[in-house]
């Protein structure tokens, strides 16, 4: 049996950490309770423990002067640091030498020191995870710097180390951010993303195997290989949910996590896993923020099976976030209806679809622009409270309305949106033959191979789909409505090369051009 102790010199803390888990049944012997280092010292010289709980400030002898005893004995438990909020720069020390957790006193509840014992006893089992580089060490490869450099298709996926072994991909959303920037003050980079990084980077489970980049202000993304021995996606969840927790006590910054890991060929579906793990965090519209999402939460909302629907939302989407009252009203008037005749779970099922697609979309404009409304952000729960068509439909048009009314009076119509920047840019020059996408893609700001992920994630259509379709749909209404030759429809439209027009054309509609023409001519007559 493993052996277990706790050393703290506040007796209250070692008799409820004592009495609140049934040590036994997790396969432990509680060998002693200590009210400072020195005396835990020489209990570990005579006879050693597996797993210690120590406080960090004590008499006598400290948390910190208690691990370095530990080491000096030649001897490497399972350390589980007692902190209090103030602590965090010795906690951060503790790190450094060589604790595998910590817990702040205020959290001390039997389920967390469940979670905690459960954990050692993993670790302890499965031999702990690689060790720490030693102080002074050379610098590892930078993980880090590669994975901006993947997330930016700059690099592939086949250098980040370990990738075929498998991965997690975890992308953390800031919620309410923009509530905390009064007191972060300008530099974001150094009040914010600064120190988050390096609270992660601390963290004992953290590897130079793993990547961890800040995206923007309000989402970051963290690559945790499971190339180390004894990980998991279960022991990876769980260092997610100890970054949440040091992101909240240490820097009172809360959020909401997705994960994803892939079901197999790792190397060719990192960036599928990575735009599902970013995916998984609009789950907080439908079933609340500061939880960890996967696909364990599909069966309540599958996030992925609604943004494939979001085809049919998108006239109406558009038409609130471009405050078109006109518009708007035609397209709910027919939604009111839809509701109102379907079975009321049917109609709770099509707003979640409405109103999560359209909180979705206006993350592209103002990530935090839902939290600033005040919109409800347990919508599955919301609805499905509502008992009558009555209040759904009223639910749903108060909701429409405040959003309106916000992007009236704050929105920039003139191109808020880069890529849409782009996509506008080329609507109005897909004609021309010597366009490129480089000259595309430089409108957004992004480099091609970035602008065509965001292009195809924003647009659910490829860059090169969506450019043939608007060519091919201009060269239909040409051979319906003019006399044009061919050669002259195909310049019209943007190709240099008849031969590739022919070959684009029929492979897009089924007809030559010339049957496409004579069809269609007969239809309008």
């Amino acid at each position: 049996m493993l052996r277990a102790i706790i050393v703290d010199d506040e007796i209250l803390v070692r008799a409820t950490l004592e009495k609140m888990v049934d040590w036994a049944a997790e396969g432990f012997q509680l060998a002693g309770c200590y009210a400072n280092g020195q005396a835990a010292l020489e209990a570990m010289e005579r006879c050693p423990a597996d797993l210690v709980f120590t406080d960090i400030k004590m008499p006598v002898c400290s948390g910190l002067e208690f691990i370095d005893g530990v080491h000096a004995l030649g001897l490497a438990p399972h350390i589980v640091v007692l902190s209090a909020f103030d602590e965090f720069p010795l906690v951060k020390q503790a790190f450094k030498k060589g604790a595998a957790d910590y817990v702040l006193k205020q959290e001390i509840v039997p389920a967390r020191m469940l979670e905690l014992v459960r954990e050692a006893r993993a670790a302890l089992c499965a031999g702990g995870d690689a060790p720490a580089p030693a102080p002074g060490a050379a610098p590892l490869r930078d993980t880090n710097a590669i994975l901006q450099d993947v997330i930016f298709h700059n690099a592939l996926p086949g250098e980040l180390p370990g990738l075929e072994q498998g991965y997690v991909v975890a992308c953390f959303f800031l919620d309410e951010i923009y509530r905390e920037m009064a007191r972060l003050g300008t530099d974001v980079n150094a009040t914010l993303t600064q120190p988050l990084t390096k609270l992660v980077m601390q963290m004992p489970q953290f590897r130079s195997t793993d990547g961890f980049y800040s995206f923007d202000m309000s989402r970051h993304f963290l690559f945790y290989s499971l190339a180390q021995p004894g990980r998991t996606v279960e022991k990876a969840r769980t260092f997610l949910a100890q970054v949440q927790r040091a992101w909240k006590n240490y820097m009172n910054i809360s959020c909401t996590v997705g994960m994803a890991a892939p079901h197999a060929e790792p190397e060719t579906s990192f960036y599928t896993v990575l735009e599902q793990a970013e995916t998984n965090t609009t789950l907080r519209y439908v079933l609340g923020p500061g939880r960890i999402y996967d696909e364990s939460y599909y069966p309540q909302f599958d996030p992925v099976t609604a943004l494939r629907q979001a085809k049919s939302c998108m006239p109406f989407i558009r038409a609130v976030m471009e405050a078109d009252f006109a518009q708007v009203e035609q397209y709910k008037n027919e939604l009111v209806g839809y509701m109102q005749d379907l079975p009321l779970e049917q109609g709770q099922s099509l707003a979640l679809l409405y109103l999560y697609n359209l909180y979705y979309e206006m993350g592209f404009y103002d990530m935090q622009v839902a939290y600033k409304l005040g919109l409800d952000h347990r919508l599955y729960q919301r609805l499905r409270a509502i008992e009558t068509q009555r209040d759904l439909v009223i639910y749903f048009t108060s909701v429409l309305r405040r959003i309106m009314e916000y992007f009236e009076s704050n929105y920039d119509q003139q191109f808020p949106d880069p890529v849409l920047r782009a996509k506008r840019f080329l609507d109005d020059s897909y004609m021309r033959a010597d366009l490129t996408l480089g000259e595309v893609a430089q409108r957004s700001g992004y480099n091609e191979k970035y602008f065509c992920t965001l292009f195809k994630k924003r647009f659910d259509v490829s860059y090169s789909d969506y450019l043939t379709g608007l060519r091919i749909a201009a060269a239909r209404e040409l051979l319906e409505k003019t006399n044009m030759r061919m050669y002259e429809v195909c310049d019209a439209v943007g190709y240099n090369s008849v031969e590739h027009f022919l070959r684009t054309f029929k492979r897009a509609t089924g007809q030559t051009p010339l049957q496409y023409r004579k069809e269609n001519v007969k239809k309008h007559q």
